[in-house]
């Protein structure tokens, strides 16, 4: 899973928290998984996307730690696997600054250009990142994906598939993530950001997400991830299934594609599906029967449209659930 689990509890320590904490209205907590949309012309060779995990309960103390967050703080924390940043699996970032590599909403601008984008991400870096990332680091082959954990907002749009969570639950997932060796293991067939993410719901509901072997060809995507986390809200209300959708922001970079899963991604990319027809027809028939037996569910479907302000710090809010 995240590596060698070794259970300890975290509590909020000092009597002015815990006065806040007990003075604070409660605030319901969830775990959301985040499915960015492919960009970019790696993301038209892959439409797959991208899988991230927001935990609105649950802080970043650093950008390799966790820790349960404290009364007025920003709204959570999202953690994902990427594919080459450092040594690292993982790496979390608050939300605002995933999104927009913006400390508060006032700071995003209402239409972005290129320009903009690099140096909100570089005044990010500066402030956020370089406990991880030395700064002779930033052109480096090894660190190429660090702009990918913030600023994302700008370049894709996001779906969101959130489920209730309970105190203890986000207590044992900090003990576990932070006794957990974070080194990198990203695998494109058993370790890309999809498994990151199901493994994170699964500690939380077990068993809820698992591959597809046919729609998905065997490996995981973040579309599958979705889809098993809306069927098991569907399921089980008391999971207290939302729906959400983060617009891609206004502005001049190029607008992101919509996320196909694996069977689906090969039938609706020409560069796939010309030369299949051409040399192995056959193919083409058993990715269509894939397709069409479970591969057409539609992501986004009812969602709420949620802004900036959904993740600002909420003063005197601490979540009791």
């Amino acid at each position: 899973m995240f590596g060698p689990l070794r259970w300890s509890w975290s509590w909020l320590s000092g009597t002015g928290v815990l006065l806040l904490a007990m003075l604070a209205p409660p605030a319901s907590a969830s775990v959301t998984v985040l499915v960015g949309e492919p960009f970019g012309s790696f993301g038209a060779m892959m439409p797959n996307g991208h899988t991230s995990i927001y935990l609105d309960r649950i802080c970043a103390d650093g950008p390799t730690k966790l820790r349960m967050c404290h009364p007025g703080e920003p709204q959570g924390v999202v953690v994902a696997r990427y594919f080459h940043i450092g040594d690292l699996d993982w790496i979390a970032t608050p939300p605002l600054e995933f999104l927009y590599a913006a400390d508060r909403a006032s700071e995003i601008p209402a239409s972005a250009t290129d320009a903009q984008v690099e140096a909100l991400r570089q005044a990010y870096r500066a402030r956020y990142l370089q406990a991880a990332m030395p700064a002779e680091a930033e052109n480096a082959k090894a660190w190429e994906e660090w702009r990918e954990t913030a600023g994302m907002a700008y370049i894709r749009r996001f779906w969101g598939y959130e489920l209730a969570t309970t105190r203890e639950q986000d207590e044992r997932l900090v003990a576990a993530l932070n006794a957990a060796p974070n080194r990198r293991r990203y695998s494109v067939i058993r370790a890309n950001c999809a498994n990151f993410a199901a493994d994170i719901v699964n500690f939380y509901y077990p068993r809820t997400v698992r591959a597809d072997h046919l729609s998905d060809l065997g490996i995981l995507s973040p579309k599958q991830v979705a889809r098993r986390v809306a069927t098991y809200g569907k399921k089980h209300p008391e999971a207290e299934l939302k729906v959400i959708e983060i617009a891609q922001t206004p502005g001049t970079l190029p607008r992101s594609k919509p996320v196909r899963g694996g069977a689906e991604g090969f039938l609706k990319t020409k560069r796939y599906l010309a030369p299949l027809l051409v040399v192995q027809p056959e193919v083409v028939i058993g990715l269509t029967a894939a397709y069409l037996d479970r591969g057409r569910w539609q992501i986004g479907r009812g969602a709420e449209v949620v802004g900036p302000e959904e993740f600002e710090p909420v003063p005197g809010v601490v979540s009791s659930r």
